[in-house]
């Protein structure tokens, strides 16, 4: 392995881990060390909206030094981009992927399954903590408490896969499906870059943070003022929170951010007529 430039090597530091030979291994403690130091959440995005010129994805020297510096991390498009950026530098033979309509993830080519491709997606809530293996393992499964991630082949549609997401018996995602060999670049995504930040986008009228945490064997959730914590052996602990004071202590305690940012979030989200604490969400 060729000398890392210093944000592939500090993002490594904010991983906590060392580099190593491109293997599937490596690639799996990757994903796991990712889930839990860089957290899926739109408080960043929401930020970011408001700046000059803000249609666009972060440098990976921006991406890591927003994680060090606030706890940051950021939606599929940021992740993905900047996962893939660590991987090409670290030998990995990778592409991102569109998912559905909305969503990327990232196929990595092992060279010791001889090229098989693998599942990345580190980018949505759901426990994706492994790579996928889709082709060769078509019972292929991710549990993690209640939830449940499998990719099978699309029936409808020869070449392509689906993403499905399970809590309990109960299918909560079938609208993702992807072809493997549609290779994109990030900026191949500009357009979807710039619906995100449309004003009725999703992600600019609510309260997203998840996390995983392996030390404790739990993710911890957030949407709107809503808190669930999932235990890996399906325990679950659900809270309304009542206050921006009550909401910032949680996301300071139990996500483990004090240094992000959710107080300007609300009020920007307020500013856009969105009250997180009219009605339990």
């Amino acid at each position: 392995m060729s000398r890392l430039p210093a944000w592939a090597s500090a993002y490594l530091h904010h991983l906590g881990i060392a580099p190593r030979p491109a293997d599937y291994a490596f690639l799996s403690e990757l994903c796991r060390a990712h889930l839990q130091a860089f957290p899926f959440e739109n408080v960043g995005k929401l930020l970011q909206a408001r700046r000059p010129g803000h249609k666009s994805l972060p440098s990976p020297e921006q991406f890591v030094a927003d994680a060090v510096r606030c706890g940051f991390g950021g939606t599929c498009y940021a992740i993905h981009a900047n996962l893939l950026w660590l991987l090409s530098e670290l030998g990995f033979s990778a592409h991102l992927v569109p998912v559905g309509t909305s969503h990327t993830a990232v196929i990595v080519r092992l060279p010791e399954w001889g090229g098989e491709p693998v599942y990345v997606d580190l980018g949505s809530t759901a426990p994706v903590y492994q790579p996928g293996r889709f082709r060769r393992d078509p019972d292929n499964c991710i549990r993690f408490g209640p939830e449940t991630v499998r990719i099978t082949p699309d029936a409808e549609r020869p070449g392509r896969y689906q993403y499905l997401h399970y809590r309990g018996e109960k299918l909560v995602n079938e609208d993702w499906h992807f072809d493997p060999e549609e290779r994109r670049e990030p900026d191949d995504f500009a357009e979807a870059i710039d619906r995100s930040f449309a004003p009725g986008a999703f992600f600019l009228n609510c309260l997203r943070i998840h996390v995983y945490q392996w030390d404790s064997e739990r993710s911890v959730s957030l949407k709107n003022n809503t808190l669930l914590i999932t235990h890996a052996d399906g325990g679950e602990r659900r809270l309304t929170l009542g206050s921006l004071r009550e909401l910032e202590e949680t996301v300071a305690d139990e996500f483990r951010l004090p240094r992000l940012p959710v107080r300007e979030a609300v009020e920007i989200l307020q500013s856009r007529g969105v009250d997180l604490f009219a009605n339990e969400t």
